[in-house]
């Protein structure tokens, strides 16, 4: 490989990673604003849903970086490689505009409840007690929640 492609090469991989970490950051927002309890806004979550696919559609640089184990908050770093994968998978299986767009957002946002959770759950070291397990059990009815009070369009 000559320096020019392997130069050209490394620029495509760097922005990858930038596009990673930025879809991370607006995740990490999303996340907090459940965690708190507050009113999330999914606007940008949204957009980088469609940027996630023209980015794949274009190469698959990003999917590399998703299955590259990039370090980062685990349950995050899940939604992230989720919305990448699943977007690849709905490629190979003829989705196109807007319905491969939702795609992508439903895997960004796929286990969002979890953050609804008590982080002191999430993080407890040793056996749940079964109460315990009930309550991180609901994580899917609480996601539900978040995304059903948004309105229609989600």
């Amino acid at each position: 490989m000559g320096e020019a492609e392997e130069g050209k090469r490394g620029s495509m991989g760097g922005t990858e990673q930038n596009l990673y970490r930025h879809i991370e950051a607006s995740l990490l927002q999303v996340t907090a604003a459940v965690q708190r309890q507050e009113q999330v806004d999914l606007a940008e979550v949204t957009h980088l849903a469609g940027t996630i696919v023209d980015a794949i559609q274009e190469n698959d640089q990003l999917v590399v970086e998703a299955l590259s184990s990039p370090a980062g908050p685990p349950l995050v770093t899940n939604l992230v490689n989720v919305g990448i994968l699943c977007t690849k998978v709905g490629i190979g299986l003829g989705y196109y505009g807007a319905e491969l767009r939702r795609l992508a957002l439903a895997g960004l946002l796929h286990d969002i409840g979890i953050f609804a959770v008590s982080q002191h759950l999430l993080t407890k070291t040793g056996r749940l007690t079964s109460d315990e397990r009930a309550l991180v059990e609901q994580h899917p009815r609480l996601g539900s929640d978040v995304i059903g009070h948004l309105g229609p369009d989600y």
